[in-house]
């Protein structure tokens, strides 16, 4: 497809690669999920879900476009419309994807621009439902950070081996995170019960080594991001206890309390190792399957986790039934220090007993920890090779605590079960 528009769009960023336009094959796709989720409870889970039912959770759209500039350079640019990372009222367009590419031979490719970090087993094709048969990708382990695009510079580097492909990647780049809170007590005039957003800028790399064979991928991941607050405070370590009397205190979560200060960092480093696999089997069946820990060092106040899903489908005609159990536990060390600070109180003698009360509860809501699994039974069915209808029931078990339900006010969300039902109408052009 050969367009003006296009040219002119990606000349704004191609640069050094001077093309004549009539010269550029183009090319356009664009892909879409409808997507509708209702659960049982009244709280939210996900951001989206709760018993009135939404279509913001798993609704997106986008438009690509991609340039064969020579045969050795390329171009792609992404447009995407889906919820966005910082408001949880708003729908927002972004450029997903903007890279160059060159392949100076059949076994190397270098990308320069904005690509996406290589975290899961579906990283690339995450947004296009066509291309998995689940209602959504596992949120427990999808979800390890808001946003896995980056701007910087990737090396692929492909071998044949036996009847297969094997392949390295590395990648480093600087991108952007958003991070939700949801704060469940009303302070006024100090805060608002509800959602907070905070950005994070990240200077990040990683390696990737994967193997395909057939329609079957092996791959085991490495991703190191260290990442700054956008609005320029250090972030809190830990929170002291302050000990008012035996047996009576409180932790200090901000430093308007009393106290010997909250201990802070100006920077977070995160690793996170995956593994992850899709394999056929015998009759139409297939696994899937991912596995990822994470590790912050030097605090309690973390993202660090373990996580991961196993799915068995089974493909019958159009129809793709599948089973998926998922987990994410955060390390003991985080759900500890989110078990002692949420569940700590001072008697109401003590002076502002209740505006002490209420900050442990603030204090633990910004606190990322979780502990729930999930069992999700559903089905595809295929039209054909670029639309596709989901169905699904999901059963989510919260333990301890989870940071992706929405407590209510005063309340504690343990011990629960969240069901789930969602459908989706998924297609690609």
């Amino acid at each position: 497809m050969k367009t003006r528009w296009g040219a002119l769009l990606l000349a704004a960023w191609i640069g050094p690669v001077a093309v004549p336009a009539a010269a550029v094959e183009f090319s356009v796709s664009g892909f879409g999920t409808a997507g509708y989720a209702r659960s049982n409870q009244a709280y939210t889970y996900q951001r989206f879900i709760d018993d009135s039912g939404t279509f913001w959770r798993d609704t997106v759209a986008g438009l690509q476009v991609d340039a064969g500039l020579t045969d050795t350079f390329g171009a792609t640019v992404q447009f995407k419309l889906a919820p966005a990372t910082n408001s949880d009222d708003q729908f927002k367009g972004t450029v997903s994807w903007a890279f160059l590419s060159w392949r100076p031979t059949n076994d190397w490719l270098i990308r320069v621009g904005k690509s996406r970090a290589p975290l899961y087993l579906y990283s690339e094709t995450k947004d296009v439902g066509v291309t998995y048969d689940f209602a959504r990708l596992p949120t427990e382990m999808y979800s390890i950070v808001s946003n896995d695009d980056y701007t910087g510079l990737s090396v692929i580097k492909n071998w044949a081996v036996g009847e297969g492909d094997l392949s390295l990647q590395g990648y480093v780049g600087r991108g952007d995170v958003d991070f939700r809170f949801w704060i469940r007590d009303n302070i006024p005039p100090i805060q608002r019960a509800g959602p907070i957003f905070q950005g994070e800028d990240v200077k990040a790399g990683g390696l990737l080594l994967s193997y395909r064979q057939t329609d079957d991928v092996y791959r085991i991941s490495a991703f190191r991001g260290t990442g700054k607050l956008k609005n320029g405070l250090r972030a809190p370590t830990t929170y002291p206890f302050v000990a008012l009397a035996p047996g009576i205190g409180y932790y200090q979560v901000t430093d308007s309390l009393p106290g010997p200060g909250v201990p802070t960092t100006d920077s977070f480093t995160l690793t996170v190792v995956a593994v992850g696999a899709d394999v056929g089997l015998d009759a139409g069946f297939r696994v899937i399957g991912e596995f990822a820990r994470s590790f912050v060092p030097n605090t309690d106040v973390s993202i660090a986790s373990t996580r991961g899903y196993a799915a068995l489908l089974k493909q019958i005609d159009n129809w793709t039934p599948y089973v998926v159990y998922a987990f994410l536990r955060s390390t003991p060390e985080v759900r500890s220090l989110y078990n002692r600070v949420n569940y700590n109180t001072v008697p109401g003698f003590i002076p502002g007993a209740a505006l002490i009360n209420a900050s442990q509860r603030t204090g633990a809501d910004y606190l990322f920890s979780w502990d729930q699994h999930s069992w999700s039974m559903g089905t595809s069915y295929s039209f054909s090779a670029t639309s596709k209808f989901k169905v699904e029931y999901m059963r989510t078990h919260i333990g301890q605590m989870s940071s992706l339900v929405d407590a209510p006010s005063g309340g504690n969300i343990r011990d629960q079960n969240i069901n789930v039902f969602s459908l989706s109408y998924n297609f690609l052009f």
